[in-house]
């Protein structure tokens, strides 16, 4: 997956609670498998002659895809963490809160994998080694391969959710993006991954453009764990008011009232690991199958970066997922310039 080079360092990044986020057993643990991955790359270091820093460790960020803090503390020591990042060549984020889009802005910073490159792990488990993680990536890249050419091709996502509600995605003037698993430093594109991989994503068209609106309509459920429906209306790829049943309608409306910019509809994707199972941890889920996230978009190839939002700590971005075994899934179509119709899932289940 990584395949690190002589002369490479590696930097492990743990964050650590905050008043805002306490700890909690997934993430204690979490501890301890960072430091077995420390001891693991440590020992391959010695072997194939790469550098492996202590395991950087900072406060946890304001939401899922803020912005980093400025400083963590490595080896005891106070350290600025984009001079961290900007001073190694493979950086793995085992965080509680995403920072998937702080190490895609670092990989922008220094474009191409060859001098950077980045695999987000938030929220990683022991128990994903023997699932989600040990899968064939040459047959996930793949898989990948097939979904991206549709998608490619697509100007619009048609999704129907089990619940009745649909609801159209504008994908003109935008491309996709993948995560495969390959992070070798002649990775191109992008050079970031999340693990568990396994996805191709794109942002909906967000009316950058003059004169040309964005078409993203229709209704979103979403189910919250105690299995009330949130109603999410959809007009102009924004969520204009959220209806449906409490708690879940009044936690979403929350959420929106202190920024309305996280009401922007930041991607969609399809998940397709094959270890991926549904364990209630979003970045699984959305693995095994379709998913669709709200607020930040630019780390994914959007235009909503942190600077349209209220400040940084009112960043967001939340994805939803609706693989075959959560408690709402979809059937989803493409449809292309011309009008061609391609199914590529149908309640939950690929078909193409």
């Amino acid at each position: 997956m990584f395949a690190p080079e002589p002369g490479e360092r590696v930097l492990i990044l743990v964050d650590e609670p905050t008043g805002r986020t306490p700890m909690n057993p997934d993430w204690e643990a979490r501890y301890a498998l960072a430091e077995d991955w420390h001891t693991a790359f440590t020992e391959l270091g010695e072997e194939r002659g790469f550098e492996v820093l202590p395991i950087l460790r900072h406060p946890a960020a304001a939401g899922h895809h803020a912005p980093f803090p400025e400083s963590g503390r490595l080896d005891g020591r106070d350290v600025g963490i984009d001079d961290l990042l900007d001073q190694v060549s493979l950086a793995i984020g085992m965080n509680e809160v995403s920072m998937t889009s702080g190490l895609a802005m670092a990989s922008l910073r220094r474009p191409g994998a060859a001098h950077f490159r980045a695999a987000s792990a938030p929220l990683l488990r022991k128990d994903m080694e023997d699932a989600c993680l040990a899968i064939d990536y040459e047959a996930l890249r793949e898989r990948c391969a097939r979904l991206r050419a549709l998608l490619e091709n697509a100007v619009t996502a048609e999704v129907a959710f089990t619940t009745g509600d649909r609801c159209r995605f504008d994908l003109r003037h935008r491309d996709p993006g993948v995560d495969n698993g390959y992070l070798r430093r002649d990775k191109a594109g992008m050079p970031l991954i999340n693990l568990p991989s396994g996805e191709v994503w794109i942002t909906p068209y967000e009316g950058e453009i003059p004169g040309d609106e964005p078409r993203t309509e229709g209704t979103i459920p979403v189910a919250a764990e105690d299995g009330s429906v949130a109603l999410f209306r959809v007009e102009a790829n924004r969520v204009v008011a959220v209806e449906g049943e409490a708690p879940a309608r009044d936690f979403y409306r929350r959420i929106f009232d202190v920024d309305p910019m996280r009401g922007n509809v930041g991607e969609i994707a399809f998940g397709c690991n094959p270890g991926a199972r549904v364990s209630g941890l979003y970045i699984e889920d959305e693995k095994a199958g379709f998913h669709w996230g709200f607020g930040r978009s630019d780390f994914l190839g959007g235009t909503v970066g942190p600077a349209h939002f209220i400040d940084e700590s009112t960043v967001l971005h939340i994805d939803n997922p609706y693989a075959r075994d959560c408690p709402i899934t979809v059937s989803a179509d493409l449809i292309d310039a011309g009008g061609g119709r391609t199914p590529v899932l149908r309640t939950g289940s690929y078909v193409a």
